[in-house]
């Protein structure tokens, strides 16, 4: 059974060993650098960033990242809070077994408990060439904004 646990000094060795498949190493962080910017993160005024270990039963498979972005009294443009999920990998030794799934779904239901603070969407970025990512998003509910960054990726999201 897919769970989701918090990153803790137990843990983190193991979550910084995960890696995604050779080909993929181009479309997401490793979860060193992840867990690196989820520290820095948190001398933001505003974003609260949640990173967890995807176990299935007691065996680590994956990583996720979400931040909880409340809206910015500074910035005119931003009118919503939301939480940006920036991070979900699947070890690849354990992709195919349909772990993302049920842990995207984990995540999802995580983030709609509002563990930070009320939002009205989860937003992510993920490119299309990446395709069963990007179709894993999608068939999920994730819609396409419009926009895209400079590295090429989509930004999806999904109305909580």
């Amino acid at each position: 059974m897919i769970s989701l646990r918090k990153i803790t000094e137990d843990n983190f060795e193991e979550c910084i060993s995960l890696a995604v498949t050779e080909q993929q190493r181009e479309f997401i962080a490793s979860n060193a650098y992840s867990l690196c910017e989820a520290y820095a993160l948190t001398n933001h005024e505003l974003y609260v960033p949640m990173t967890y270990a995807i176990y299935n039963d007691d065996t680590m498979v994956g990583f996720a990242m979400a931040v909880y972005q409340p809206m910015d009294p500074d910035d005119p443009d931003d009118d919503e809070n939301v939480y940006y999920l920036s991070r979900i990998m699947i070890d690849k030794k354990y992709q195919g077994l349909e772990y993302g799934k049920a842990a995207l779904r984990e995540v999802v239901e995580m983030i709609k408990a509002f563990p930070c603070g009320e939002a009205t969407a989860i937003v992510l970025a993920s490119n299309p060439a990446n395709l069963p990512a990007y179709q894993m998003f999608r068939a999920f509910g994730f819609r396409e904004m419009g926009i895209t960054n400079s590295e090429g990726d989509n930004y999806l999201r999904m109305d909580i």
